[in-house]
This record gives C-alpha cells, structure tokens and sequence, in this order.
C-alpha cells in the first residue's frame, strides 16, 4: 500500500517520527534510512506493507506545496494583525 507522510520531528535516539495522516498512524524510522537531505516538515512517500515500511522517497513537490500554503497563511495573518488595541502611555 502507498501513503503519504510528514516528517515531524527527530527523538533524541536518532529516529524520525513519520505522521501518515490519511491512515491515522505514526512511524518511527531510524533517521538513516530517510532519504538525504530529508528534514522536519518534508512529505514522504511511503510503500507499506502491514506495518512494516518498505520503501520511503522525498516527495519534494508536496513538500513545496505545503510550506508555500503555510507561508501565504502567515502572510494573511500578519497583514490582518494592525498591532496592539491598546495605546501606550
């Protein structure tokens, strides 16, 4: 079975925590077998089968996807927010 995943964080023995949100579940995958150049915040494509993970590549267009989503909701926000309600003295 294919699914997608992000890579949400690194524990500090070296594993990645893998979130495949459409099938609701969690992967810890030693940090070795990520595809290089693989950080926090990629999309995986992952190849399972069971629960054992067969295959990972970088999905870098999702990826991309993404963070361009996640900036342009920053930038919403920051041009709504016009600062404090409240004047200084």
């Amino acid at each position: 079975m294919k699914t997608e995943a992000m890579i949400d964080r690194f524990t500090e023995t070296g594993q990645a925590v893998l979130l495949a949100e459409t099938i609701g579940r969690e992967f810890l995958i030693e940090k070795n077998e990520l595809p290089e150049g693989a950080e926090r915040g990629d999309y995986l494509a992952l190849e399972l089968e069971g629960d054992v993970v067969l295959s990972i590549e970088l999905d870098q267009e999702k990826t991309i996807e993404r963070k361009s989503a996640v900036q342009s909701k920053l930038a919403k926000l920051r041009e709504r927010s016009s600062g404090s309600r409240f004047k200084k003295r």
